[in-house]
Formats: C-alpha cells, sequence, structure tokens
C-alpha cells in the first residue's frame, strides 16, 4: 500500500516527523488514487437461499459448522423408468413413470471434514446416522488435495474431461429417486463441517489482511465467508465485530475495536498550544446526540437448525431498529452478548476534542488510545493536520468497556425437523366390509404401516410369495397409520344399541397430540373415530389417555358396517388400526387367486422386510348375515321359518321400504342343525323356509337336546355369516 511505502521512505529521510507526513500522503493518495473507495453493500443471510446451478457461480469458503445450499456443478439427463400396473379382468392398466438423476453438488472452496443433516426441500433427507429418507447413492469428496476423480462423474464425461476438483469439497448423489420432489432436483441444503471446534475470526482476519492475528478471542460456530474478493470477506466479519487499522512500528496492524483501548498515552497540559490569537492553551469540545432507536442482529441459530434468528438490543420510540445481518453461526446467547457489544460500541465518538500541541510524537498517530491532562476520559485519535501555529489533533471519546455481558438467552421455540433413529416398521392387514352404500366387487384390503420412532419416515408395501421372497410393489406410505394393540379387549356385545358397559383399552405404536380424541354423535354419523378392532369394525365416542401411548375407549358402536358377527371372541395382543387418510388400499389385481394374502413392508431403518398375513380376506363382497329370524307354526304341526335380509346397498335405507338386493341373485341355504350336527339342508329363492309335518317330526326325533337353523345369504363371491335360529320342536 502507498501508505506503508511512503512512511517507511519518510522515516528513512527525515525520521519520526518525516514517517508522520510520509504515512499521511500515503493515506491520501490510497483513498483518492490507487483504493478509491466502492459503494460498500452489507453482508446478507444468504446461506440458505435456493440452491443455484448458475454458471461463474462463486463458492463460499466453509469455517467451522454452517449449514449451506450449495452449487449443482455436475448432473445428468433425467433416468425414466416405465412400471406396468394393474390390468387384465377386463380392467384398463396403468402406466406409471418414475425418474432419478445423478448430480454432483459443490460444497466449500476449502477442504472439509464431513457433512452432517442433509434436507430436501426444508424436509430431512438424511440424519446425523447417515440414513438417507430417499433412494439414492452417496458420496462425499472433502476437497484435500489428494482428491481423487469422481468414478461417475469420470464414466459419463470421459477422465481427460472430468476434474478432481481438488480443493474442493463437493457431494454427488447418484441415482437419487425424484418420485416424491415432483420429478425434479429437490433444493438440498447441507449441515457442512468445515471443522470441528468453534471458529477464531483473528486468524482469519490475519489471512484477508497480512495485518497479523489481532489481540482477542473473538471465535462464533460457523462462518462461510463469501468469495467474491478480500474486501467482501472482510467487511463481511466487521459488520458484526468491528476492526480498527492501527500503525505500530512502521505496520499497519489490526485490532478489534473492543480491544482499543491499550496501550494508552497520556498527552501533558504543558505540550498543549493556543488554538487563537489570545494565547491561552486551550481545546474545543463538541459533543453529539446519542443515537435513538434499537439495534437487531439476524444470525445463524444452531438450536434451530441453523434458521435465522434475531436478538435485538434498546427500544426505540418509533419502533423502527437498525438492522445488522452478520452471517455467521452463534447461539442466541451469544448473539445477544454480540448486539450488546455492538450498541456500546456506536456510543463511541459521541464527543469530539480538538487540540493543538507542538511536536509529533508517535504515540499521537491516528487510531492510538490517549488521555489528555485535566480532560476527563479516554480518546482516540482520528486524524491530525499540520500547520505553522502546531499541529492540530482530532479526538474522539471512547468509552471504557464493561465486563462481558452474561450469556443467556433464550432462543425460542422452533418446529425442527426430527432427528431420531428411523427404527422398524410395524405392518398389519385388515380385511374391511365394503363402504356404506358402495358394494365392492372385490377384496377391500387396507394396509397399515407404522413406525414407534419419531425418525420413522414411511415404507414400501410388496407382495409376498409363499416362499417369503418379495415381489411387485403395492404402495409407499409416507405418513404412518394410528394402530397398535388391544391391552383390553371389549366383552360381547350387540350392533342394535350403543355400548356404555364395554371398554377397549389400546396401546399405539406411536404417540402424539391428538392422536385420537373424543367425537359427539353428529360426528360420528358423518364417520369419525371408526377403527377395526381385530375383524369388528368399531366406532368410539370417548378417548380416555392412560399415559405411554395407552388410551382407553368408551361409548361404543359396535359391529358396524356389517360386522356383527365379530362383537364376541375379542382377545388381547389382536390388531387395532383407525380408519382415515393414512391406510393404503390394496390394488383387486395385485390379490390373487389363492385363499391368504400375504405382503412385507420395509423402510429406510429395517434391515429385513417385515411380513404380514390376511387369512381368507373377502368379507366386502360377501353378503351380509339374515336378521330377525322367527318361527311361524301351523295348526297342523307345519313350519314356516322366515327371516329378513340385508343388502351392502342398503345401509342408508333412504327410501325407508325395502333394501335393494346388492346381488346378481337371490338365494339362501338353510342347514338343520341337531345338536350341532347337520341333518338336512335346503336351498331357498326368497327369505322364508317351509317345513311340513313330516320333516318337523324327523327333525325332532333326530335330536336329544336342541334344534338349530342355520340360514346363509349365497352370493356370487361367497356366502354371508351365519343367522343362528332355535327351533323349538
Amino acid at each position: 500500500m502507498a501508505t506503508l511505502v511512503l512512511s517507511t521512505v519518510g522515516t528513512l529521510v527525515g525520521g519520526p516527523l518525516g514517517g508522520a507526513l510520509g504515512a499521511l500522503v500515503g493515506r491520501t493518495i490510497d483513498q483518492t488514487v490507487l483504493f478509491r473507495p466502492r459503494d460498500r453493500e452489507g453482508p446478507r443471510l444468504t446461506d440458505l437461499a435456493v440452491q443455484s446451478s448458475q454458471y461463474g457461480s462463486p463458492f463460499a469458503h466453509v469455517h467451522g459448522r454452517i449449514r449451506i445450499a450449495g452449487t449443482v456443478i455436475w448432473a445428468t439427463d433425467l433416468k425414466e423408468r416405465r412400471i406396468r400396473e394393474g390390468g387384465g379382468k377386463g380392467r384398463p392398466g396403468t402406466t406409471r413413470y418414475s425418474y432419478s438423476v445423478s448430480f454432483a453438488v459443490a460444497l466449500s472452496a476449502r477442504p472439509i471434514q464431513g457433512v452432517g443433516r442433509i434436507w430436501a426441500e426444508g424436509n430431512l433427507l438424511r440424519g446425523q446416522d447417515g440414513v438417507f429418507t430417499s433412494e439414492t447413492g452417496f458420496r462425499l469428496h472433502t476437497g484435500y488435495g489428494d482428491q481423487p476423480l469422481d468414478p461417475l462423474i469420470a464414466a459419463a464425461e470421459g477422465p481427460g474431461q472430468c476434474p478432481a476438483y481438488r480443493g474442493l469439497a463437493y457431494a454427488v448423489f447418484e441415482d437419487m429417486a425424484l418420485e416424491e420432489f415432483g420429478n425434479r432436483i429437490p433444493s438440498l441444503t447441507f449441515e457442512v463441517i468445515g471443522s470441528a471446534e468453534d471458529v477464531a475470526l483473528g486468524p482469519l482476519i490475519a489471512d484477508l489482511t497480512v495485518t497479523g492475528v489481532p489481540d482477542g478471542e473473538e471465535s462464533v460456530t460457523g462462518w462461510s465467508l463469501p468469495a467474491e474478493s478480500r474486501r467482501d470477506a472482510v467487511q463481511a466479519i466487521a459488520a458484526g465485530f468491528p476492526i480498527s487499522l492501527v500503525e505500530q512500528d512502521g505496520e499497519l496492524r489490526t485490532i478489534w475495536r473492543e480491544n482499543a483501548l491499550e496501550p494508552v498515552s497520556l498527552i501533558p497540559a504543558q505540550a498543549l498550544l493556543p488554538r487563537d490569537a489570545s494565547d491561552v492553551r486551550a481545546f474545543e469540545r463538541q459533543r453529539t446526540a446519542p443515537p435513538s432507536g434499537a439495534l437487531a442482529l439476524r444470525y445463524y441459530d444452531p438450536e434451530r437448525d441453523y434458521q435465522p434468528g434475531l436478538r435485538r438490543s434498546g427500544s426505540s420510540g418509533s419502533g423502527r431498529a437498525q438492522q445488522i445481518d452478520v452471517p455467521a453461526v452463534m447461539t442466541a446467547a451469544r448473539a445477544q452478548q454480540r448486539v450488546e457489544q455492538l450498541v456500546q460500541l456506536g456510543r463511541d465518538g459521541l464527543e469530539q476534542l480538538h487540540l493543538r500541541v507542538a511536536l509529533v510524537d508517535p504515540a499521537l498517530q491516528p487510531g492510538r488510545i490517549v488521555t489528555v491532562e485535566g480532560i476527563a476520559g479516554r480518546w482516540q485519535v482520528r486524524h491530525w493536520q499540520w500547520r505553522a501555529e502546531g499541529i492540530d489533533l482530532a479526538l474522539v471519546s471512547q468509552r471504557t468497556r464493561p465486563s462481558p455481558l452474561a450469556a443467556s438467552s433464550d432462543p425460542g421455540r422452533s418446529v425442527n425437523t426430527p432427528d431420531d433413529a428411523i427404527g422398524a416398521t410395524v405392518l398389519a392387514l385388515f380385511d374391511l366390509p365394503s363402504p356404506m352404500d358402495r358394494p365392492m366387487d372385490h377384496p377391500h384390503i387396507a394396509i397399515a404401516v407404522a413406525g414407534a420412532s419419531a425418525g420413522w419416515r414411511g415404507a414400501t408395501v410388496y407382495t409376498r410369495e409363499a416362499d417369503g421372497s418379495t415381489g411387485e410393489p403395492l404402495d409407499f406410505l409416507r405418513i404412518g397409520a394410528t394402530m397398535g394393540e388391544v391391552i383390553v379387549p371389549p366383552t360381547n356385545g350387540t350392533a342394535l344399541l350403543r355400548d356404555e358397559r364395554s371398554s377397549i383399552t389400546v396401546r399405539l405404536v406411536r404417540d402424539g397430540p391428538l392422536i385420537l380424541a373424543n367425537a359427539d354423535d353428529d360426528a360420528l354419523a358423518s364417520g369419525a373415530n371408526m377403527a377395526m378392532v381385530g375383524a369388528e369394525l368399531v366406532q368410539f365416542a370417548r378417548v380416555d389417555p392412560l399415559g405411554d401411548r395407552t388410551f382407553r375407549l368408551t361409548s361404543l358402536l359396535r359391529g358396524r358396517g356389517g360386522t356383527e358377527d365379530c362383537t364376541a371372541g375379542h382377545s388381547a395382543g389382536e390388531g387395532f388400526v383407525l380408519l382415515n387418510e393414512a391406510l393404503g388400499l390394496v390394488d383387486p389385481v395385485r390379490i390373487g387367486p389363492g385363499p391368504d394374502f400375504r405382503a412385507a413392508a420395509q423402510g429406510r431403518g429395517d434391515g429385513a422386510p417385515v411380513p404380514a398375513d390376511l387369512a381368507s380376506p373377502g368379507r366386502s363382497v360377501r353378503p351380509l348375515s339374515p336378521v330377525h329370524g322367527r318361527i311361524e307354526r301351523g295348526e297342523a304341526g307345519d313350519l314356516t321359518i322366515r327371516w329378513t335380509r340385508r343388502s351392502r346397498s342398503g345401509f342408508a335405507w333412504r327410501d325407508l321400504l325395502d333394501a335393494p338386493l346388492g346381488e346378481e341373485f337371490e338365494a339362501y341355504r338353510v342347514s338343520i342343525l341337531a345338536d350341532g350336527i347337520a341333518v338336512a339342508a335346503f336351498e331357498c329363492a326368497s327369505p322364508m323356509l317351509a317345513l311340513d309335518t313330516v320333516t318337523v317330526a324327523a327333525l325332532s326325533a333326530a335330536a336329544s337336546e336342541v334344534v338349530e337353523a342355520c340360514i346363509v345369504q349365497q352370493g356370487a363371491f361367497g356366502v354371508s355369516p351365519a343367522l343362528i335360529v332355535p327351533l323349538e320342536l
């Protein structure tokens, strides 16, 4: 710099006075000719901006631990995969397309130690355990001088066209599945670890300015320095940690402004000269009103996943505050301490002192701290001017620095992305009845998956062959179902009245706020709080939390959807699942001809697929059991058995007359049981069976204790549950 050169030359020629004059002229040349200041633009919090791929974008220099977006430096074309689903049995098929892509993201223009968490579109893509929630390959190149070629990039571009990017830390994603990101590369942010320790700002200033390491222990958790120029980097640091430049022993030195109080030189009263013709040794003192308003500091908060935080100091009558952006990672306590120190530094220079001395003293160079005999306080030399009458000095006041403030501040409540272990998947299959007034011609099988850990993020469900191997994928379920197991089962009940005597105690796979809630009669009529308990469809009105993911359900509506045949025989350990949008439904084409249905689920935290079986599904296609069985006796001893049919199309009973048939044909089979053994069977085309006196007598003779009629309705896909009618012969 011209200042240093002319100061050295002046000292050699004219001693200390010549050196001072040379420094003065050099600073003038620096500021007006060689290094004329340009317009300044303050630092901004931009490291969490949307990921960029703009050609020529500068790379950040990461120090410590910080979250940045990075820059895409290489990518392949989208890889398309064609998936055929459905079809067969007269149904149209569906062709679905999924895409994947490989790409590389530059993270830091200096070597790093590693990468912690990774976010995609703000959601956690990889946790601290290194497990990805989406299908992708991943490699990290830390940017050291011996960094090899990436094999994927080298294979795609050719060894002669692929640099090793030594000195640049970057990450490579191989065949990342894009289906859950709208078939596009997601916007990624990375927790980049430049070093495990906090970042000392003194060495950074020394590297940028070549002026030595400032005294003091200023440090932050992490910092991403801009790479446009050294000047921009220094300005970014000085915005939150102001610095001063002083000349010591012919060299320019950098000091922190809060440490600029030592050493202190004394200007004795005898050295003062009169400022006018009055021949009185005097000085001129001016005071400036203190700034009004508050100061706000923005920073990155590691306690809130590195999201921007705001700390304030002071108050403003107008409600406005001066805002300073410090693109550094700091705790809330450290940021509050920093903004308080900036407010204190802002009170410097409120008083100005103008005086005249006889000789130039090296201790009075600009930037030095002095005291003046007879005047209270400490003063910094702002500038001086050579005159024939003496040396005019301009001093500004420097407040005494108080001890550092206590480092305590609440970072506030934050909704962070959970970074728990993914954990194992729980899978259950349920045979659902037909939806109300919408009869089905295929089994209605529901898939429920969940994970006990807060880090669980979904699972893929596959068909499972008889040998245990997995087949084609059925669905990918990201939202966990509200499911668990029955701890205390309900007693036998009826579908005709609300069950106020029974209760069900369930323990869920995972707990959460308002996971089960009360429902009034209007909500129940609209289908709220409907759950499969074993094979029975139940609704519950009241929920009592018992703690440890356990709930007691009371005020029950039993046997919903035609499952009244399952209101008895419940046992502890059977499944519980709340019917909501979190469930998956099996495509009927995937069910197959076998009597049982088998599936398996596998999430990112499962070492092997989790199996589940469902025996004899198909309740939704079978008729409902007949009801209202009754006996009419004739005078001659004959007997007529009557019953009322029900329909899968008539749950609502809108016309209040008769339920529609809901089947391709109407047919019934009546079996006569004598002491539990079938002794006769009859086929009927209407809901009645007439037995003459001879048949009645034969049946009466066949049984020693009980004679019963077992009535089922026949349908195209099976028979209904039985209606048992005792026959008193």
